[in-house]
């Protein structure tokens, strides 16, 4: 019998919670589909997961704040949260904070219509068709050709993803850039179109996401501890199996795939 994805490798080696850190520690957090969601008040999902494991293991306290994403980075690079989740490596944030990678990120087009395009210069031969893109969402390789769509006025902005699937399901919009573990939640929920179709664009490749401690905030002991047990849970196989759980085999085997090799 075909043995699962990681095999559970997660038969979770217990790690014994350490001394903890020298200090709670805020955590900044803001809705993301599967990323991080609110359930019954308590937040679920991939980075409040994490956290919470990473906590178990170090001994540390934590806490979350929860802000609209904007803010919260803003928030963070001015030292008023100790620890984000979910981002991309920016050089803003690099001058503030260490980056500690834990898993990997991939915008895709989702599409409603006849004829998808396969790429986002395909789409730009294609004046009928606007494309939608939230404000302030760092979009990595895809950059230069949302900009060119932009210029042209063939995309617009949404403040947020709740409302960018809405334009897509009132026919306003044709295409939208998604993060995958947002369109699948997305999907889930029953907000994206049911003939939506999802396009692995050939301008994108899954880029490295992680946590930033704030070096300011959190003293170097407790950097390196966090640093420590986060490696664990990568090498252990934790994150991808975690992953699993919220977006199944196929969905983490594309986004790993740089790791697999």
């Amino acid at each position: 019998m075909r043995r699962p994805f990681l095999a559970l490798v997660l038969a979770l080696a217990p790690a014994v919670g350490q001394a903890g850190c020298t200090r709670d520690l805020s955590v900044g957090i803001s809705e993301l589909g599967f990323g991080a969601y609110l359930q019954d008040g308590k937040w679920r999902g991939l980075a409040p997961d994490l956290v919470a494991e990473l906590a178990r293991r170090s001994g540390c306290h934590v806490k979350f704040v929860s802000r609209p994403r904007a803010r919260l980075l803003l928030e963070f690079e001015r030292g008023q949260l100790d620890l984000i989740t979910s981002a991309m490596r920016a050089e803003e944030r690099d001058r503030v904070g260490q980056f500690l990678p834990y898993a990997y990120a991939t915008m895709d087009l989702i599409f409603v219509g006849d004829s998808p395009p396969r790429s986002l210069e395909a789409l730009r031969r294609r004046p009928d068709l606007k494309l939608g893109i939230v404000r302030g969402v760092r979009l990595g390789r895809l950059k230069d050709g949302v900009d060119a769509l932009l210029a042209a006025r063939q995309a617009e902005y949404s403040p947020d993803y709740d409302n960018l699937a809405a334009k897509l399901s009132a026919g306003r919009l044709q295409a939208a850039i998604i993060p995958s573990v947002i369109h699948a939640k997305l999907r889930r929920d029953g907000l994206l179109p049911a003939h939506a179709v999802t396009v692995d664009l050939p301008e994108n490749s899954p880029e490295a996401i992680g946590l930033y401690l704030h070096r300011a905030n959190i003293p170097q002991v407790d950097q390196q501890q966090l640093q420590r047990h986060l490696e664990a849970m990568r090498r252990e196989g934790w994150v991808q199996a975690s992953y699993v759980r919220y977006v199944g085999e196929a969905e983490t085997r594309r986004l790993f795939r740089s790791e697999a090799r």
